[in-house]
Parts: C-alpha cells; sequence; structure tokens
C-alpha cells in the first residue's frame, strides 16, 4: 500500500510539472511564447481563479493580429483536446497495421453496424458523373410533396393574419417561404406533376418573394409579404395570377439556399428525434413521419444538382449518398414499424452531417 502510494504520488507530481509547463508562472515567458493567444471565447467558460492565481494572471497576452485566434481553457490551449473524442476513442486500428486508402478527403467507412445498404444512382438521384439528376418519383412522390406544400399553407395562413402575427412570426415565415420555393421548383421538373405543372412556376417564384420579403416587423413588411402570399394561394388553387410572369425551369440554386436547407434539417432532425422516441410514438402517424424523411431526403437530393458548389466533388456526392441512404432506411423502417431500425438511419444521418460539415462548412454555398 505504500508503494501505491509513493507511485501515485509521484504521478501527480509529472502531471503538475506538465500542466505547468504548459503555460508557466513567468509573466515574462509566457507573453513572449504565447503572443498570438486570444482571450477564453464565450462559448468556453474559463475556470474560476482564487484571488492569488487572479494577481499572477492580471495581464492578458497581446494577440498577434496576423495569426489565428487560439482558444484557451486557463492556461491550456484549447487545440490540444481532440474535435470528435468519441470517434478518435473508437478507432481500434492496429498500428503498424495496413492502412485504409485516402480518397482524397472523403467520408470514412462508417463502422460495421453503421454500414449503409448499398445505394444506386437511381435511389440516390446522383449520376455517376457528380452531377445530380433526381429521380422525384423515388424521392418525393406528388401526394407527400402536395401534402408539405399545403401544410406549409395552413401554418402561413395563420401566421400572415394580422401585423401582430406577423410579427410573432416573421423569422418563420422567411423559412417557410424557402420551403415553397423549393417544393414548386422540384414541381416544375417532376414528372408525376400533371395538372401542377402549370402552376409550379408560380409556386416557387411566390415562395421566394415571400422569403425575401419576410423578416423585418412592422406593417410594410407584413404587407409586402402577404401579398404573394395571397396570389400564392391563388396559384395553388389552380388560378391565373396576374402580372407576374415567370421562367418555366431555372437553376435549384437561383430559389433555394443550402443555409436554408440545412436550417430545416436540424429543425427536422431535432423534432424528429424528440418527439419519435418510443415505437409507439412512430406508430401513431408513420405518414407524418415518413413525410419528413423524405423531406430530408428531398433536400440532400437537391444539394447535389449541378448548380450547387461542390457538386462535381466525389466526396461531396459520397457524403450526400450517406445521408440518402440512411434517410431511406428509415423511411422502410417506418414502414415496417421497425423503431431500432428507424433510429439507426437518423443516426447515420446525423453522422454523415457532422462530418461533411468538418469539410464544406463555412463555404460561400452555405454550408
Amino acid at each position: 500500500m505504500r508503494i501505491f502510494s509513493q507511485q501515485f504520488l509521484l504521478a501527480t507530481i509529472i502531471i503538475s510539472v506538465t500542466f505547468s509547463g504548459c503555460g508557466g508562472d513567468d509573466e515574462q515567458t509566457s507573453s513572449e511564447t504565447n503572443s498570438s493567444a486570444a482571450p477564453v471565447q464565450e462559448s468556453v467558460t474559463a475556470p474560476q481563479s482564487t484571488p492569488k492565481e487572479g494577481a499572477q494572471a492580471a495581464s492578458t497576452p497581446k494577440v498577434d493580429p496576423e495569426r489565428k485566434e487560439t482558444k484557451w481553457i486557463g492556461k491550456i490551449p484549447y487545440d490540444v483536446f481532440y474535435d470528435q473524442p468519441l470517434t478518435i476513442a473508437a478507432d481500434d486500428t492496429v498500428l503498424g497495421g495496413t492502412q485504409p486508402t485516402s480518397t482524397g478527403g472523403g467520408p470514412t467507412t462508417p463502422p460495421k453496424e453503421m454500414t449503409p445498404t448499398k445505394v444506386t444512382p437511381t435511389e440516390t438521384g446522383t449520376a455517376s458523373s457528380g452531377a445530380g439528376v433526381v429521380n422525384w418519383t423515388e424521392t418525393l412522390p406528388m401526394p407527400v410533396l402536395l401534402e408539405e406544400l399545403k401544410g406549409i399553407r395552413t401554418s402561413l395562413t395563420g401566421k400572415l393574419q394580422t401585423v401582430a402575427t406577423y410579427n410573432k412570426s416573421a423569422d418563420t415565415i422567411g423559412l417557410d417561404g424557402a420551403m415553397i420555393a423549393a417544393l414548386g421548383a422540384i414541381v416544375t421538373v417532376h414528372p408525376d406533376a400533371e395538372t401542377w405543372k402549370d402552376r409550379g412556376k408560380f409556386i416557387r417564384d411566390l415562395g421566394y418573394e415571400i422569403y425575401s420579403s419576410a423578416g423585418e416587423s412592422g406593417r410594410a413588411a407584413f404587407m409586402s409579404t402577404e401579398d404573394p402570399f395571397l396570389k400564392l394561394q391563388t396559384a395553388m388553387d389552380g388560378g391565373a395570377v396576374d402580372g407576374l410572369e415567370a421562367e418555366d425551369v431555372v437553376p435549384f440554386s437561383d430559389v433555394i439556399y443550402v443555409a436554408d436547407m440545412m436550417q430545416r434539417i436540424e429543425i427536422t432532425m431535432s423534432n424528429l428525434k424528440a418527439n419519435i422516441n418510443t415505437k409507439a410514438r412512430m406508430k401513431e402517424d408513420p405518414d407524418a413521419v415518413e413525410r419528413e424523411l423524405r423531406m430530408l431526403a428531398a433536400f440532400a437530393s437537391l444539394m447535389g444538382t449541378e448548380s450547387y458548389d461542390n457538386a462535381d466533388a466525389k466526396p461531396y456526392q459520397d457524403y450526400l449518398a450517406l445521408f440518402l441512404s440512411g434517410a431511406k432506411s428509415s423511411i422502410e423502417a417506418v414502414q415496417a414499424e421497425d423503431y431500432e431500425g428507424f433510429r439507426k438511419g437518423l443516426d447515420q444521418i446525423q453522422t454523415t452531417c457532422a462530418e461533411c460539415h468538418q469539410q464544406y462548412k463555412g463555404n460561400d454555398d452555405g454550408f
């Protein structure tokens, strides 16, 4: 027992000395070696110091404007910690063994239990060239599309009753308009649109006008948003929209931005994970759950079409294929009343999003 205590004491001393070396107690040395260190950012809570420690750390290291800011936790640089510690911990690769071949920054192969079912170009809606060619009949059947479109219309009807109801929902009205624009754009190219084909271009452009007008509060903003919404109702009901000219088909990226699709994806994923948390809940309204999953698949399919940045990059298309595979497996699980399969598909979507964002987030395309 005494030997164990001595070893523990020795280990404690070594750790203490090691961490002291990261920051150093010498004020002058700290200033010289850590001149690029930035103050602790708001997202990282610094440990509370005692009055004595606060007196020693009274001077803040200067920031070198030519270098990126570094987040600090006390005197320890934040970048010594892994960005994905659970992923690192799960890596059981044997050192010195055969290493996987790099694909130039593409997604890594999922763990065995997360490996998706093989996806064909028809299922993903992506062509082998990398430019997206979507099978909309498979991805977003017209009955599902129209149900989603009518649901958004009903929501907007309540939000645009008065200036007060508009002000209360101004931010979400803009996102609703973006979703209408996306659905209208899909209608214009959907092979099963039939009588809706002629309405699609007006729905698309009016949805975009709602998206562009909403956001600010007040009567002027309310009226500029209400006007295209009233015309939208006419277009959806099959009536003629006076004074509006619209091209039959335009690039998807002209009317729906990746940032808005990602916002809707985040909302949908949060709702599905929080609310469909048991098999019984999943079975209450399986059609509604499937509709949400098909909307996720539609967004991923849109992002892979040729008008969006990175559409020709293989790693980008690989991420979208994994996303779509997760959505498809969840849809099939809901239809089979397989709750575990449904959740597993959601986990695959979430993992794919996290990995994709590490490579593409921050680009001008909104990722």
